[in-house]
């Protein structure tokens, strides 16, 4: 009695196709996870956008300090302890964790987000107040005809920038000529470019109030 049944060399070419299928399939997912990642990451810029727009409400219009750290440069511009303290965003549960809240950085594992304003003061992570004042690049003609020269500012009565707030994005390059002067993130040359799946995701409050970045 003859039975029936796939031949080697056919169970073969079906394993040749599916690995073909897979092949084909396994970058358009990759993609569709990374784009996913990045409509979050600008989702939750957004929640911490408002509550640090809350803040300036109930403070006078003034934002909380920039925070860096000597201990873990990876932890310069964390999201700032005021914000946690004063219940705009959650706490860490671990409270004696290097993060300063809950917030974190969805292309950077164990970080918040970043934020730096001009004019507050530094505070490093031991909440020492550092000599200097913290100060934020902006390039010429900022936002609607951006050139390549630019200026640190860090009087917010004349910086074109009240804030910026920003992920590292995916494929970081810390090489980066604008990341090595701190040139950004406010010039969107620095921004994330959905073509090439790399640069930052940045929200940025302009001094007249607007909103603008990668969202």
């Amino acid at each position: 009695m003859k039975k029936n049944g796939f031949t080697l060399i056919e169970l073969l070419v079906v394993m040749a196709i599916l690995a073909l299928l897979l092949s084909l399939l396994l970058p358009a997912l990759n993609t569709a996870r990374l784009q996913a990642r990045v409509v979050t990451v600008n989702s939750e810029l957004y929640q911490i956008g408002l509550a640090l727009e809350a803040y300036g409400l109930d403070n006078k219009d003034k934002y909380p300090p920039t925070r860096r750290s000597c201990m873990d440069p990876a932890h310069y511009h964390q999201l700032p302890d005021e914000l946690v303290k004063g219940d705009y965003l959650p706490e860490r549960p671990d409270v004696y964790g290097p993060m300063s809240s809950n917030m974190e950085d969805r292309f950077n594992p164990e970080h918040t987000y970043k934020y730096v304003a001009p004019g507050g003061l530094i505070i490093n992570q031991a909440n020492y107040v550092l000599p200097n004042r913290s100060a934020i690049w902006v390039p010429e003609g900022f936002p609607d005809a951006q050139k390549e020269e630019g200026s640190f500012y860090s009087n917010p009565q004349t910086s074109p920038v009240t804030w910026a707030i920003f992920s590292l994005g995916p494929d970081f390059n810390e090489q980066d000529p604008d990341i090595v002067s701190m040139h950004y993130p406010v010039p969107s040359r620095t921004w994330y470019d959905p073509r090439e799946n790399k640069g930052l995701l940045t929200r940025i409050r302009l001094s007249k109030g607007e909103h603008i970045g990668t969202f």
